[in-house]
């Protein structure tokens, strides 16, 4: 028994993350999936009306399986039906890419606002010259170090499936975020730059542009605040 499911459609979930990501990859780049009920999952295919499509089978399970999803990412990858696709596959693909460039940028932020807290808690505790002055600052730190570690369990929420962080978090992998969400981003221009002028396309270009001021504002926000050796600077 199989189905099949469209691109705009919510697409049953694979055990396995490393199949669960190329999924999402084809999904997003329009591909259609045959859901089928046993040891072959599914099959995904970019156009199930194209005479010779791509079309890549999955396993349920089975040895492996994270080599065979990493070829299939390459298929998804190279398609070249895409240049075909109607302007609506493209607008969602585009907005799929600016969806997890917003969720790192999301995450990153609250990272950075927690790193912000601590080093005002440190401020605080260093700067505390007499007794009754101590306990105010002592009282005041203590609520931004709690307010700096709920922005990071807020961070950990919003991250995208798959992504992880240290606890907490090294200068790196904020880094890495940012540089993740411009890397969205750019593909995501690189879409909207085969959509002609006028909407929807000039509202996904407005989408684009507000993601990338994000970038820049996180980007000059993230430098001061982290020195060298990953940890937040007082």
């Amino acid at each position: 028994m199989s189905r099949w499911y469209q691109p705009q459609e919510q697409w049953p979930r694979h055990q396995k993350q490393w199949w669960r990501e190329t999924i999402d990859l084809a999904r997003s780049a329009g591909w259609h999936l045959q859901y089928i009920e046993g040891h072959a999952w599914g099959r995904i295919v970019c156009d199930p009306r194209a005479d010779s499509p791509c079309k890549v089978l999955i396993f349920s399970s089975g040895t492996g399986g994270e080599s065979a999803a990493h070829t299939a990412r390459s298929t998804v990858e190279r398609c070249d039906h895409l240049t075909a696709a109607e302007a609506g596959q493209i607008l969602f693909r585009a907005g799929v890419l600016l969806d997890r460039a917003e969720a790192l940028l999301d995450a990153a932020g609250r990272l950075l606002q927690a790193a912000d807290r601590k080093a005002e808690a440190e401020e605080l505790l260093q700067g505390a010259a007499t007794a009754a002055d101590e306990a105010e600052k002592l009282t005041q730190a203590l609520a931004r170090e709690a307010d700096g570690d709920r922005l990071v369990i807020k961070a950990y929420a919003v991250l995208p499936e798959g992504r992880q962080l240290g606890f907490p978090p090294a200068a790196e992998e904020v880094d890495v975020l940012i540089v993740d969400a411009s890397a969205h981003a750019d593909e995501a221009e690189d879409l909207a730059g085969r959509l002609p002028a006028g909407d929807p396309g000039d509202a996904l270009r407005g989408r684009i542009t507000q993601v990338r001021s994000r970038v820049t504002d996180l980007s000059s926000h993230f430098k001061p605040r982290w020195n060298a050796n990953g940890s937040p600077s007082a």
